[in-house]
């Protein structure tokens, strides 16, 4: 099933390119954009550079098929350890944030 697109509050449901989307909601004032989706959609935005921090709920079910989290990613992504919280149920939480490449500053000609 496929959810139409639709805004209700502060809650978008949004069916045109995720990357676009997300990089013009970050050109706005405010704080947080929270977006929820599967695998192919995490991938996407983590190669278009967008995300600066994500969160997983880990299950303690393994599963036979899907689509793969992070399937085909082009390039390594860093992640630096926010958080980790562990669920009576066996759930765990874990939050990330992405580590930036520190770029040297470029030297001019004498």
């Amino acid at each position: 099933r496929t959810l139409k697109p639709e805004k209700q509050g502060a809650l978008e449901i949004v069916s045109s390119d995720a990357v676009t989307f997300v990089r013009k909601l970050k050109e706005q004032p405010g704080k947080d954009i929270c977006v929820m989706g599967g695998g192919e959609l995490a991938r996407s935005l983590f190669e278009a550079g967008v995300i600066d921090e994500m969160g997983f709920n880990i299950h303690p079910v393994l599963l036979g098929s899907g689509i793969p989290l992070f399937h085909e990613m082009k390039r390594q992504i860093d992640l630096e350890l926010l958080d980790c919280k562990r669920f009576k149920n066996g759930c765990v939480y874990v939050s990330y944030r992405v580590r930036r490449p520190k770029h040297k500053a470029k030297r001019g000609r004498k």
